[in-house]
């Protein structure tokens, strides 16, 4: 993952630019109180990678109004306060971190030393433990100038240590892939395969994967790919491109073209029953000032998934 974390960081490099600023102040849905009562919306989560300019306590706010009980927590936002401010502020919104994000870079390519890297992330998993995460979500690092197979090694030995760490506190990390034009500074796992192999290579309980909607439905044949994966998700992600195929632009669930659909159709019927986080890198969210967007989103995840309100 890259070493400083801005704006360029999260767009494929040939996507980089700026957006103008809505104004809009926060609204409200009519369709609220029916959500809040959907087992759908005890399974949601919002990233706050999704709300890159909103402040720690504006994220709890808009997650509290939307409905949600959990919120997927980024470092960059949380490690601004004390471990027990932000422990404090989860219990007054009453909301449980479905994950955070990041810890890795494990194969050197941004600067970091290994014995740091490591370092790093047990002081995350041990923080994830005491606030009562579910994951810690996992970047590999590029591959960079390591031939594949001397990447793949530093990636399974450092996952392997970390999982025999977060076993000790019941924490599961959750390791991305990402598409190949949008991992650069982040992964060498550029597809669902080679995710697959490093979790084959890894062979650790406490070691699965964080699929990515956005990502994985850019690949042809994710079906099959996902069906050797599905026994090792830990966390999914959800997001939207402007396209169906090879999207140049992320925007919210239901905001685009892609077939979320037939996604979380696949994910539920082989036996996918954990939390989704809402996870949108897009100028134009991160620019909104207001809540408007997620409740059109979480409205239309509602309307498209009658099936998930049968659940218990």
């Amino acid at each position: 993952m890259p070493s400083r974390l801005n704006a360029d960081d999260f767009y494929p490099q040939e996507e980089r630019h700026e957006s103008g600023k809505e104004s809009e102040s926060p609204g409200t849905s009519r369709q609220q109180s029916a959500q809040e009562c959907s087992p759908l919306m005890h399974r949601l989560s919002l990233s706050q990678m999704t709300t890159k300019k909103w402040s720690f306590e504006d994220d709890l706010d808009a997650v509290q109004k939307l409905g949600l009980r959990h919120i997927g927590l980024w470092r960059w936002k949380y490690e601004e306060m004390s471990e027990q401010a932000t422990a404090d502020l989860l219990e007054k919104y009453q909301l449980k971190p479905s994950s955070i994000s990041w810890v890795g870079g494990f194969t050197g390519t941004n600067g970091y030393l290994l014995e740091d890297a490591l370092a790093e992330a047990e002081e995350v998993i041990r923080f994830a433990s005491w606030i009562g995460a579910r994951n810690v979500v996992v970047s590999t690092g590029e591959q960079g100038r390591h031939i594949h197979s001397h990447a793949l090694r530093l990636a399974v030995e450092s996952l392997k240590y970390l999982g025999d760490y977060a076993a000790e506190y019941g924490i599961e990390l959750a390791v991305m892939p990402m598409s190949a034009s949008a991992a650069y500074g982040w992964t060498f796992l550029t597809s669902l395969r080679k995710c697959r192999e490093l979790i084959e290579e890894c062979d650790h309980p406490y070691v699965g994967v964080c699929l990515h909607s956005y990502y994985a439905l850019q690949e042809r044949h994710w079906k099959s790919e996902l069906r050797n994966l599905l026994p090792d998700v830990k966390l999914v992600r959800l997001c939207d491109g402007q396209s169906s195929a090879k999207p140049r632009r992320q925007c919210l669930p239901y905001s685009g073209k892609m077939n979320l659909t037939g996604w979380l159709d696949f994910l539920e019927t082989n036996g996918y029953r954990d939390i989704y986080e809402i996870d949108t890198w897009c100028d134009e969210v991160w620019q909104s000032d207001h809540i408007e967007p997620f409740q059109r989103s979480l409205e239309a995840l509602n309307a498209h998934f009658p099936s998930f309100r049968d659940e218990g």
